[in-house]
């Protein structure tokens, strides 16, 4: 056996070991998304409707949630809170024990966060940097506490932006799993691609999007208009306390109406800032992912994971500048990535609002503006 090969196994046996105690530790996640996942998983191999609510709460139904006289709150509230073709992704998964299938997932939580780091450690010469302030941050932390999928799908964020062609637009598409990750970056990476004449991405895109669509309309041929009036009612309604432009717009103004004119004012902020300069196409992708984290409805903290790629873009522009530029640009940075949401988090801690983390992406995609070097052109 070669040492690559051997290396190899190795390699897997740690995830394996990793995800298992992870996953202990976590309590398997029964009480987090997880649980949902996997149940919309089992809901595509039973033949249940996953957005029958009824049905749903006797499916998801977990008695540990008893302790006493105390009734722990289901993580799964009303019906599945994702497109038809999210669980039979996750049917797979379905066929194991709930224990058993929550170990797998630990290892695929540990392999999407590694994974995704490397790919975007193309970005910048600051590896260990990037590995530190990511590991680091609230939304890494989370996502590892609460098993969330973001993680998984980090990788996919990694091959969308430093990645080329059909692969780049496949990447984009299989972000739809968890549509609000995909949000407004996916679309902004394929008409950049189109503005640039380049019509595979387009192509690697609608591709993926038809054979998950096909797939899951063949298996449950209504579920768009049930999952629809899911995510404009309960869903939506649930976006008013969440750490984005809505949430924001709510604290501040009661309403999360307003959230719209924030979302509007960041992007006309981010242009204004980025005339005159070279927009590169990681630049670009970093101010879309930040841009959509922002604007899309339904994003939580652990979801700002997906900033690791403004944080690659700002270390590669601090690696560019002299002594004190660099200073500058990394003292924001860990500021702005790690500083400022932990202690947002331990503010708020006994209110159980993270609503004001909500800033983070905005800070995020001014300051990857303001990293752009000046020049005569914009690449967009």
């Amino acid at each position: 056996m070669g040492r690559r090969a051997a290396g190899l196994i190795l390699g897997v046996l740690c995830l394996v070991v990793a995800g298992a105690v992870l996953a202990d530790i976590a309590g398997s996640w029964r009480y987090h998304d997880l649980w949902c996942f996997y149940h919309g998983g089992e809901a595509v191999l039973r033949g249940i409707d996953p957005y029958d609510r009824p049905a749903w709460s006797i499916l998801t139904d977990d008695p540990a949630r008893v302790v006493g006289s105390r009734i722990i709150k289901t993580p799964c509230p009303s019906a599945f809170a994702y497109p038809y073709w999210t669980a039979l992704a996750f049917a797979p998964l379905a066929l194991f024990p709930y224990d058993v299938a929550a170990g797998i997932w630990g290892a695929a939580l540990v392999a999407g966060l590694i994974g995704g780091l490397a790919l975007l450690a193309r970005v910048t010469g600051s590896t260990a940097l990037l590995f530190a302030v990511t590991l680091g941050s609230l939304p890494a932390v989370q996502v590892l506490a609460f098993g969330q999928v973001t993680a998984v799908l980090f990788p996919l964020l990694g091959v969308a932006s430093v990645g080329t062609g059909v692969r780049a637009g496949v990447a984009a598409a299989l972000l739809s799993l968890k549509p609000q990750l995909a949000g407004l970056f996916a679309p902004a990476m394929v008409l950049r691609a189109l503005g640039r004449a380049d019509r595979t991405v387009l192509f690697g895109a609608l591709a993926t999007l038809s054979a998950v669509t096909v797939a899951s309309l063949a298996v449950f041929p209504v579920w768009p208009i049930e999952w629809w009036r899911e995510t404009t009612t309960f869903r939506f309604e649930v976006a008013g306390a969440l750490p984005g432009a809505w949430g924001l717009a709510h604290l501040s103004f009661g309403s999360a109406w307003p959230g719209a004119a924030l979302a509007v004012g960041l992007a006309t902020a981010v242009w204004l800032l980025c005339r005159g300069r070279e927009v590169g196409a990681n630049a670009f992708a970093a101010i879309a992912i930040s841009l959509s984290l922002f604007t899309v409805p339904h994003i939580w903290t652990y979801d700002q994971l997906f900033l690791a790629l403004p944080w690659a873009v700002v270390l590669a522009a601090a690696a560019r500048a002299d002594l004190w530029g660099r200073r500058l640009l990394l003292a924001a940075l860990v500021a702005i990535a790690v500083v400022v949401p932990w202690v947002i988090f331990v503010a708020t801690f006994e209110s159980g609002s993270d609503t004001l983390n909500g800033v983070i992406p905005a800070l995020a995609a001014l300051l990857v503006a303001a990293t752009c070097p000046r020049g005569a052109t914009m690449d967009t």
